[in-house]
């Protein structure tokens, strides 16, 4: 059996570079940088009597919401502390010094994360010694920034003005000791937004699974922190200013009354953060299988047919499968309206708006129960419904479909 030709076989450096696992990368990237737009939307904003409350002013105000720009300039603007990078890489200017606002703001920090991304990524290919050789200097780098402005200022000092301590209150030398830790206090700010986007951009294209679970832990932990936060019962003891969700999920208006508008939102963030924790994740999974096979099976025709056809069919499966999630999803948040209509069209009555008032009263709790009402039904129609032969009549014809292209 012939070989196949170098450029494809089933080598890491060669497979980086095929379609599918490129489509992959760039898919979990859309993803990630959706999920960081969608919950700057949801979760980024405060109250407005808090801004009321604050003095209505952006620089006097700052709540823990999930946005970086308030923030920096409720830090830059206490007058005390300046920031070391500049504006624009912020966010918070562009080149000429002009406020940004809106989807502007996270241009800059963006190209940032992307850079030390890339750069992360090209010294992950070096050899390990060079690996070393970089991490030294940066640690060496940053005790030098700390020590050496610090010595030559006390030296400087005591050679014009004599000996001293450092801490002298004519001249205090200690405050030059705590620059770079305002610098990493800085870094935390745009870490509330960007740390995710970061981490998930090096878990992405530097095949990192810690790194993709880490972003996703991240997001899930800022929807907790806010639902936490956010409730009645804390709120009333200590209101940090934090924008709630509403209460009341709302009525189902959007295609053809499937989902409700806020329902829609909340299920965008959780669909993109599926999609990209599966996209990354299984451009890992299958380097590392590839990785496991032997040097004849990586050149052997009959391996690499089938490696990509494992390729494509992932790539549909992936669509395929988060569309029918999305669908369900929306169907089991929806289900308890159901319900209601199909006991009101069976029995005419009060009794049917009676319980439908009851779930409103309810709020968002009455969606939860009926999603677990939903997930009993679709268990108890397993034993009606032959699930395991559907979805092999759909995988056959799935498959079918691709052989006749």
């Amino acid at each position: 059996m012939e070989a196949v030709p170098d450029s494809q076989t089933l080598h890491i450096p060669k497979l980086r570079r095929r379609w599918q696992v490129l489509l992959l990368q760039i898919i979990s990237t859309a993803s990630l940088l959706m999920v960081m737009k969608r919950m700057s939307v949801v979760f980024g904003s405060c109250t407005e009597q808090f801004i009321e409350d604050s003095g209505g002013i952006e620089s006097t105000y700052w709540c823990p919401a999930y946005e970086h720009t308030r923030g920096l300039n409720y830090w830059q603007s206490s007058g005390s502390i300046e920031l070391i990078l500049p504006d624009f890489l912020h966010g918070l200017t562009d080149m000429s010094g002009e406020p940004l606002t809106g989807d502007a703001t996270f241009v800059a920090p963006l190209a940032l994360c992307i850079a030390v991304t890339v750069a992360w990524v090209f010294l992950l290919h070096q050899s390990e010694k060079i690996q070393t050789l970089v991490n030294r200097a940066v640690s060496i780098g940053f005790v030098a920034w700390m020590l050496l402005p610090f010595l030559m200022s006390w030296i400087y000092a005591m050679v014009v003005n004599g000996p001293h301590v450092p801490w002298h209150p004519a001249a205090n030398h200690l405050d030059l000791l705590w620059t770079p830790f305002m610098f990493i206090f800085e870094i935390v700010f745009l870490g509330i937004v960007f740390a995710p986007v970061l981490a998930g951009l090096m878990g992405i294209w530097g095949l990192s699974r810690r790194m993709i679970t880490w972003a996703v832990g991240y997001f899930l932990m800022v929807v907790g922190i806010h639902a936490m936060l956010t409730f009645e019962g804390i709120t009333e003891a200590v209101d940090v200013g934090l924008q709630p969700l509403p209460a009341q999920i709302g009525d189902a208006t959007l295609y053809g009354g499937l989902v409700s508008p806020l329902a829609l939102i909340l299920l965008q963030i959780a669909l993109l953060i599926l999609v990209f924790m599966e996209s990354g994740q299984a451009v890992i999974t299958h380097l590392e299988y590839a990785s496991l096979l032997p040097e004849d099976a990586k050149r052997n025709p009959e391996y690499v047919t089938q490696f990509r056809n494992v390729l494509n069919s992932h790539i549909v499966h992936l669509v395929g499968i988060m569309t029918v999630v999305g669908l369900t999803t929306a169907i089991a948040l929806e289900f308890d309206d159901f319900l209601i209509s199909l006991v009101g069209f069976l029995e005419q009555g009060q009794w049917s708006g009676q319980v439908r008032e009851s779930l409103e009263l309810q709020l968002t709790y009455g969606k939860v129960i009926s999603a677990g009402l939903f997930l009993l039904v679709v268990a108890g129609m397993r034993f009606v419904l032959p699930w395991q032969r559907v979805t092999g009549i759909i995988e056959t014809g799935m498959s079918r479909f691709r052989s006749t292209d």
